[in-house]
């Protein structure tokens, strides 16, 4: 098959497993024997283009649901029930994640989005619809000097529904309060103000304070300066680009500081949806819970019963 490039494997894969096209009609698409479709379907598997996974329909842990919506006030609690490894621990979360957040998009029209591999992970899980309908906006902007990628997750989002996006073309940070005030003022910023007061949904992860530390760049160049008034001991963690401690207390001033989506209009989103796969979030999560801006929840068991174990300490 060495004629055929990744391209063109990865096409006859989409008209296969995706448009349904049978082997007849994808061999009298491309004028290629039906022998050779078949290869062209295996070696699009052996390459990687192509991955084939079973899902098994996830278990729920109604108990532990029941006693996580009472103890932190949400509307919705999904809790999975751990299984043999923590690679499918981790895709069951993903899995169900990208499937409860796709229910809530069909009766939705704008919806946010921060980023991060969890999220990417959740968008490929989408399966395409066509919603040209629908906008997915940017909550917060990118790190500067950060990993980059080719198109920002939230328009690979858009492109799974063929719909519309909002990007914010800014940094996540900026040293001077008086830069992110003129910022705000330019057309594209009031723009996405008012797509952040109109939002039905939004999903996102939380992240650790580790995260921000380990990043060089940020912790030089900006750490000393949006850290100076706070005591780092007491981070719990990060969530909308905001960090908080054990009790879900935003720290003072920081939102000076950062570009994105204020927590006033935050907390107007009547669906917030966050997701957690990772065991050693635990007290980033607890934090998080009680900031009182999560609606929908989505873990495992095993980090349920970390949670109620770190609670009860």
């Amino acid at each position: 098959m060495a004629q055929l490039t990744n391209e063109e494997l990865a096409n006859i894969a989409h008209d296969y497993y995706l448009s349904k096209l049978n082997i007849a009609e994808i061999s009298q698409k491309y004028s290629i024997s039906r022998y050779l479709i078949t290869k062209a379907l295996d070696t699009a598997q052996e390459k990687g283009i192509v991955k084939i996974s079973i899902q098994q329909q996830a278990k729920r842990n109604q108990d532990l649901e029941r006693e996580f919506q009472h103890l932190f006030h949400l509307k919705e609690v999904i809790i999975l029930q751990n299984h043999s490894t923590t690679n499918q621990d981790n895709e069951a979360i993903v899995s169900y994640a990208a499937e409860q957040t796709e229910s809530y998009i069909k009766g939705s029209n704008k919806i946010g989005m921060t980023w991060g591999t969890l999220m990417l992970d959740i968008v490929n899980h989408f399966t395409p619809v066509e919603r040209p309908d629908l906008t997915f906006v940017q909550l917060l902007g990118q790190i500067v000097n950060g990993d980059r990628r080719k198109q920002p997750i939230v328009q690979e989002a858009a492109d799974k529904f063929n719909a519309q996006s909002r990007l914010l073309p800014a940094p996540l940070y900026v040293l001077h309060p008086k830069f992110l005030t003129a910022l705000k003022k330019e057309p594209f910023y009031q723009t996405l103000e008012e797509e952040y007061d109109n939002l039905n949904l939004l999903f996102s992860g939380i992240g650790t304070f580790q995260s921000f530390k380990v990043n060089k760049y940020l912790n030089q160049d900006y750490g000393s300066e949006l850290l100076q008034d706070i005591d780092q001991g007491k981070i719990a963690g990060m969530m909308f680009g905001r960090p908080y401690d054990i009790n879900g207390h935003f720290f003072a001033n920081f939102d000076d500081h950062l570009c994105g989506i204020s927590l006033e209009a935050l907390r107007k989103v009547p669906v917030r949806f966050v997701i957690v796969k990772n065991r050693f979030k635990v007290n980033a999560l607890l934090g998080a819970l009680r900031t009182g801006l999560i609606t929908h929840l989505i873990i495992n068991e095993g980090i349920a019963e970390r949670v109620l174990s770190e609670l009860n300490q």
